[in-house]
């Protein structure tokens, strides 16, 4: 624990402070509208489990997929509502 101590001195004393960033050149975020992660494999959004009710010839269509079948109908979905589709 003393050596993390340390190294976290070490780095205090050359540590700039926030007064002395500039920040004049990154642009203020007015909205998200639009943005789409960097790395989305890193990204996690929020899910809600619902029960839903599909004909069996979509559902029996989907598990011919394997395991995360579900998964690719979320993004199947998620996909056509980024497109503006429903």
């Amino acid at each position: 624990m003393d050596n993390l101590q340390e190294i976290m001195a070490i780095n205090e004393t050359d540590a700039i402070s926030d007064s002395e960033i500039d920040l004049s050149e990154i642009p203020e975020i007015k909205s998200l509208e639009g943005f789409k992660p960097i790395h989305p494999e890193y990204y996690k959004p929020v899910r809600e489990q619902v029960s839903i009710r599909f004909n069996k010839v979509l559902v029996d269509h989907f598990r011919t997929f394997g395991k995360g079948w579900q998964t690719k109908v979320n993004d199947f979905l998620m996909q056509e509502y980024i497109n503006g589709r429903i």
